[in-house]
């Protein structure tokens, strides 16, 4: 008798039980189609993925270990092509106006660079390797031969120091460039010497960022320090000085007269409002014929280079 009260009783509860969980489920659907179709919220991106970065209007060069220079050689007439790579500026002046950085104007450049040796073949040599050098993608390390061979033993004579060459030789192109950057107070250039004055052109210059660490070797090897109205900068001055004045001058010259036989200018190695102008509308990338050796024809050729006394 006790047995079938306490098997009564369970099964009571097992039946309230079974009806209570019926009455929970039935509550639960309900709930579910009432809150509509579930909305799946984005999920932030994680702080390392992968994104695009934005373009940098005109980033800076990234400074590697110097490698060997390799000298411009002169595009043979038969191989002459158009330059390859592309250029965001249209022109030089463009290029002056919108960036901070003569690296925009390498591709002329360097066309200026190889004719440059074709007009004057002992004008400037390449600076070799060293351990201790250090210099941007974009700066030319061609020196006059005296300056160079000057600059290779201050190395030698400290090889644990590292000298950093931030702008060794400039051409007609990029001192234009500076000298504009200048007169408007902008890229931080406070100073320039106008093109076809600059010892930059020359080789007979260099801007270095260890101006303490080197200035004393520097000058007991001929090198004069500008100070500090540009403190950075240093002009060989030591004789034999070099007298190969404004060859990439000439050279930009032939370079347009070559790729501009019906807007021809007077091929002189001076800087005139002429070559300047001529000079703003050349494109940036370098011209569809590049330096002829062959070539020294010229439209007007006058005297030498400006007598006037070069500087930065």
């Amino acid at each position: 008798m006790f047995a079938r009260r306490i098997s009564f009783r369970l099964g009571l509860a097992f039946g309230a039980l079974v009806v209570v969980l019926a009455v929970n489920v039935g509550l639960i659907v309900s709930a579910r189609r009432s809150e509509g179709p579930r909305v799946e919220m984005p999920q932030p991106t994680p702080t390392g993925s992968a994104t695009t970065a934005p373009e940098s209007f005109d980033p800076p060069p990234l400074v590697a270990k110097h490698a060997a220079p390799e000298e411009p050689s002169p595009v043979a007439d038969s191989s002459a092509e158009p330059p390859k790579a592309e250029s965001r500026y249209r022109t030089v002046f463009d290029a002056a106006d919108r960036s901070c950085s003569t690296s925009t104007v390498d591709g002329l450049s360097r066309q200026i660079i190889s004719p440059s040796r074709c007009v004057d073949a002992g004008a400037v040599v390449p600076l070799p390797t060293r351990a201790n050098l250090i210099a941007a993608p974009h700066v030319f390390l061609y020196f006059d031969k005296a300056a160079r061979d000057e600059l290779v033993a201050v190395l030698d004579e400290h090889p644990k120091r590292t000298m950093t060459i931030n702008s060794a030789l400039r051409t007609v192109a990029q001192q234009y460039m500076v000298r504009r950057w200048a007169a408007q107070k902008r890229c931080g250039v406070q100073m320039a010497t106008p093109p076809g004055e600059s010892n930059h052109e020359s080789g007979l210059a260099l801007d270095i960022r260890e101006v303490k660490l080197w200035r004393r070797s520097l000058e007991e090897h001929g090198f004069r320090w500008l100070g500090s109205k540009d403190r950075v900068h240093f002009d060989y001055k030591r004789e034999p000085a070099s007298t190969h004045t404004n060859a990439d001058v000439t050279a930009f010259q032939q370079l347009w007269n070559r790729n501009h036989p019906e807007d021809p200018i007077a091929d002189n190695g001076r800087y005139t409002a002429a070559t300047e102008e001529r000079l703003k509308k050349a494109p940036p990338n370098g011209f569809a014929l590049g330096a002829d050796c062959r070539k020294t024809d010229a439209v007007s050729r006058g005297g030498g280079g400006s007598s006037r006394a070069r500087g930065r």
